[in-house]
């Protein structure tokens, strides 16, 4: 009974919704949409609930405001029943390379479908929405909105000049179609994914990371962007780092994150504006890639800088590199 009466008042409550697209900003079309929030949030409370282990830090992110409300005793057991539901199945899964069929059913308006769910897992996202949506979904959506009012109004005044660069540096096009960006309050860890499934791409990101806002979000936007953009550059570097006989699986990310951010920030300095980019902001190159950081310092931005050749400036990079 308690299940039926939950089904019931989820697929009343979905046909009462608004549209959950919440801004078209070519190519972005964005979204606050209640399944994937409902997804992400489950998920990461799922792991909210684990010990603390150092040995196995939480790929989670956490919500910037506890989940709390008078829940009756339907909606509790509703509730309780979710989140141990996701601590077994869903939790270990990585959200980007084994999500990708949850991902897919949970980006939908309306009633969820049950293809891409194994039928407990739709059992208990419908269980669930009721609850989420009675005392947590309007607060999450109007932080998703006000987040993507401010982030893209950031974007759009970096546009074209930012984009037609970074499609120049890639070598690759900036986007023709349409690219879906799903706002969640919460998501991983990092607070930003991009999966190329749906074409060109589908980008998630965390209305709730602290890191993840003003101008610093935009450059996100910009390297979740990137993602999609850099294939001609991590083949040269594959390339080089055989003809050298060295392997290295993060360089080209390491070089991603520098372009994008020094394009940023040479932008908003020409603006006037002081900015510092995510790999320094967050300590990321010195905590993670310390060996990498002078000769990408060196010669990438040189690179960035019009001063060398994309393949030189690789050639170098990977000489450089132990």
């Amino acid at each position: 009974m308690i299940a039926v009466s939950l089904a019931l008042a989820a697929s009343k409550l979905m046909a009462q919704d608004v549209s959950e697209l919440a801004l078209e900003q070519h190519p972005f079309r964005v979204y606050s949409a209640f399944w994937p929030n409902l997804h992400n949030v489950l998920w990461a409370e799922a792991w909210a609930r684990r010990p603390a282990s150092a040995s196995e830090p939480s790929p989670a992110g956490s919500l910037p405001e506890p989940l709390t409300g008078a829940l009756t005793a339907d909606e509790h057991a509703a509730w309780d029943a979710a989140l141990p539901y996701y601590d077994r199945e869903i939790a270990d899964l990585h959200p980007l390379f084994e999500m990708a069929e949850i991902r897919k059913a949970v980006t939908v308006t309306g009633e969820l479908p049950t293809a891409g769910l194994k039928p407990a897992h739709h059992q208990v996202l419908v269980r669930a929405a009721p609850v989420y949506r009675k005392y947590w979904w309007a607060a999450h959506d109007r932080a998703n909105r006000a987040w993507i009012t401010d982030v893209f109004s950031k974007v759009a005044s970096l546009s074209p000049a930012v984009p037609d660069r970074l499609a120049r540096l890639y070598g690759t096009p900036w986007f023709a179609r349409i690219l879906r960006v799903d706002v969640v309050r919460v998501t991983s860890r990092e607070g930003a994914f991009t999966s190329r499934d749906p074409a060109p791409g589908h980008i998630t990101i965390s209305s709730g990371n602290p890191v993840i806002a003003d101008w610093r979000a935009a450059e996100v936007l910009f390297h979740e962007s990137s993602h999609l953009l850099v294939g001609l550059i991590v083949e040269a570097f594959a390339a080089e780092l055989r003809a050298q006989g060295k392997n290295s699986r993060d360089l080209w990310h390491v070089a991603l994150f520098y372009l994008t951010g020094e394009v940023v920030r040479q932008a908003l300095a020409s603006r006037g504006i002081a900015y510092e980019p995510y790999l320094y902001k967050t300590g990321l190159f010195d905590r993670a890639w310390p060996q990498f950081k002078t000769p990408i310092e060196t010669h990438w931005k040189a690179y960035v800088n019009g001063e060398v050749s994309r393949d030189a400036a690789i050639k170098n990079i990977v000489a450089a590199i132990k």
